[in-house]
């Protein structure tokens, strides 16, 4: 297969499960068969891992630079010291160091256009405390001045995007203001149409408060933020619906109805998605002009070194990648050479029939 996309995957943090993930996924042949994977991190790790491992085809083509990268083998690029420690099971401010600069060292080739995109392996929080940021979402933000990027979480049954992350829980009802409500409405919807190719998506704000403030008893922010915030959506024509109370959402199928769900804190769309998904789904850094992906799941120092951590949610990043990369490519081709537009419901309003159609889950709610 020809003109496959570069791949750079970081080697996350040395101590916890990423080479564990990342050798397992590069074990297969096949990963050779849809991109050119070029490995950002240490041969010497990668070795003391796959013999703890016992894995046996696992082999990397050790390259200088990404330019260099052969289609047929899983290239690596040596960023890291060879003395560096390896410490399994917990965080040190040497992983932490590693982790930082091998990210930096994959994002700077992907800015120079030597890779198509980047997939991160599991890192510690405090690696990005390196780089004066809390996390990984305001590093990229700060790197890229993308104000308003935010994870979304991609699985098979739904997409879950958020308003706050990494921030204290103290701190969640200040930062929901009606405008960063908004914000972050026209980043999820602007990022499923570009990057997933849904025309008019559907979109579930979650409430904050119980029973979504119950007309203001619970709470007053689903008054003076949510609903504000979803009504200028709405007139800029985002199809955003709610605020919906999340153990309704999610009780039973009901957030099948929507293409994402907007929750507005860390542990809101993250205990539901790890529940109806698993620790299979990936992450899509949505609002980057580059294409970022990495694993819902973390570093795991409890389990580092033990060879029982799940590879699969590193090869759905890695999948995810590759096709975002070329949605955006093939919406940006028709963005500039778009064909006819032909109303083939003759006067039907698509969003409000589509309003009327899961406008049900809330009714229900209410009643």
């Amino acid at each position: 297969m020809e003109n496959r996309l570069k791949v750079g995957i970081t080697h996350g943090d040395i101590n916890g499960v990423a080479y564990e993930m990342v050798i397992k996924m590069m074990a297969e042949n096949r990963i050779c068969e849809v991109c050119t994977p070029v490995f950002y991190g240490s041969p010497k790790v990668a070795a003391y891992y796959r013999k703890n491992l016992s894995v046996e085809n696992f082999n990397l083509s050790s390259i200088q630079s990404a330019k260099e990268a052969n289609a047929k083998r899983c290239n690596v690029i040596n960023c890291v010291d060879d003395a560096v420690k390896v410490e399994a099971g917990k965080e040190t401010p040497e992983s932490d160091e590693a982790a930082i600069a091998v990210l930096k060292k994959a994002l700077d080739d992907l800015d120079q256009k030597e890779l198509d995109v980047v997939v991160a392996a599991p890192q510690g929080i405090n690696s990005f405390k390196l780089e004066n940021a809390s996390g990984c979402i305001d590093f990229l933000s700060k790197r890229y001045d993308a104000k308003f990027a935010m994870p979304l979480l991609v699985g098979e049954k739904m997409k879950m995007g958020f308003v706050t992350t990494q921030v204290p829980f103290r701190e969640i009802p200040e930062n929901l203001t009606a405008a960063n409500v908004l914000s972050k409405l026209k980043t999820l919807d602007y990022c499923l149409r570009r990057d997933f190719t849904i025309r008019k998506p559907r979109i579930a704000v979650l409430g904050l408060n119980p029973h979504t403030g119950e007309n203001c008893v619970f709470g007053e922010e689903e008054k003076n933020c949510l609903i504000p915030a979803i009504e200028k959506a709405r007139e800029s024509g985002i199809m955003a619906l709610g605020p919906y109370a999340a153990d309704r959402l999610f009780s039973a199928t009901e957030y099948e109805k929507f293409d994402a769900v907007l929750a507005l804190y860390y542990d809101q769309g993250m205990v539901p998605f790890k529940a109806i998904e698993g620790v299979e789904g990936a992450v899509l850094v949505a609002g980057l002009p580059i294409v970022y992906t990495s694993t819902v799941s973390g570093v795991a120092y409890d389990i580092a070194g033990q060879g029982v951590a799940n590879e699969q949610g590193l090869r759905k990043a890695l999948y995810l990648a590759i096709d975002v990369f070329n949605t955006r490519m093939q919406n940006g081709t028709l963005s500039r050479n778009p064909l006819p537009h032909y109303d083939v419901a003759g006067n039907a309003n698509e969003s409000d029939m589509n309003v009327e159609q899961i406008a049900g889950v809330r009714g229900e709610e209410d009643k």
